[in-house]
């Protein structure tokens, strides 16, 4: 268990500085499906051609419903609402809103899960982490009330966290032992084609030869992060022990980080006090959730 808790802090690190990378690649005049369907069949060449070997054709129609869920679920329903929803709000807004994905994962695993359930403090960590939401839905990265764009954007967001907790609800599930980074480049490459062809016909092509050396700077990057953070993430899941809900709190340390790096990298964004007070009240959710019942122990002794 121990290990599957590292393994989902190390993936957790490098989701947390996705967001500022996507909004400045989208920046070069690139489309959302079209930058994430490039991002993601590049990611899964590079995996393919690391864990290429025979029998991988069987070993996909073997195991077609988990990878059906993956492809379909979580990459192309989770990402085209993810990548739609990042651009329609701030940089900063995005990160804190995802940060979210523990807490609605929690209730998830409650509904679906076979062995993981909510117990008082774990509710009462999810109403603190709604209070949170409500101080972030009301204001921009200016202070501003965020219009209709801002937000569509944030419910596209909880649409892609609710798609991508029910696929690590599946991966947790499924007993098979489907090698992890095979599992990640199978839904990397087919969920980015299916992307980024979809993407072509509803945006159009979107040449990606000669631009800007900060284009590809943003794109490296956010490949790099997908090589490592989703085989991370899914040798996390397939941990002894390990339970989707402990496992997706770990994932609250993307508000923090992934909103400090908006406000750094981003112009135009900058801490305003609802975003700041909404990201402290959902990292508070974390306590809560750990260490609730430590706490009210303590507080019942005379």
């Amino acid at each position: 268990m121990k290990k599957g808790i590292l393994y989902a802090v190390l993936a957790s690190v490098l989701w947390a500085v996705v967001n500022p990378f996507i909004k400045q690649g989208l920046s070069y005049g690139f489309t959302p499906m079209n930058f994430a369907g490039l991002r993601f069949v590049t990611v899964g060449i590079i995996l393919f051609a690391y864990t290429w070997h025979s029998g991988m054709g069987r070993e996909i129609v073997r195991n077609c419903r988990l990878f059906g869920n993956l492809i379909l679920i979580n990459m192309f329903l989770g990402y085209t609402a993810f990548y739609f929803g990042v651009d329609f709000v701030s940089g900063a807004i995005g990160s804190i809103v995802m940060g979210l994905t523990p807490l609605v994962n929690v209730l998830l695993a409650h509904l679906v899960a076979s062995n993981d359930r909510l117990n008082r403090c774990k509710a009462v960590s999810l109403l603190v982490s709604l209070a949170g939401l409500l101080l972030i839905v009301g204001t921009g990265s200016d202070g501003a009330p965020l219009g209709w764009r801002g937000i569509g954007g944030i419910v596209l967001l909880l649409a892609s966290i609710l798609f991508q907790g029910y696929s690590a609800i599946s991966v947790s599930e499924e007993k098979r032992r489907v090698d992890p980074i095979f599992l990640n480049a199978v839904q990397m490459f087919f969920g980015g084609l299916l992307i980024y062809g979809v993407g072509v016909v509803a945006e159009g092509f979107q040449p990606f030869w000669a631009k800007p050396a900060g284009f590809y700077l943003c794109l490296g990057v956010l490949v790099f992060i997908s090589v490592f953070a989703f085989s991370f993430w899914f040798m996390a899941l397939r941990s002894e022990g390990a339970k989707v809900s402990d496992i997706n709190m770990c994932r609250l340390i993307n508000p923090v980080l992934g909103a400090v790096l908006s406000w750094a990298m981003l112009p135009g964004e900058y801490p305003h006090f609802s975003t700041v007070a909404g990201m402290f009240v959902i990292v508070g959710s974390l306590v809560i959730y750990f260490k609730g019942e430590t706490l009210m122990g303590r507080w019942r002794r005379p």
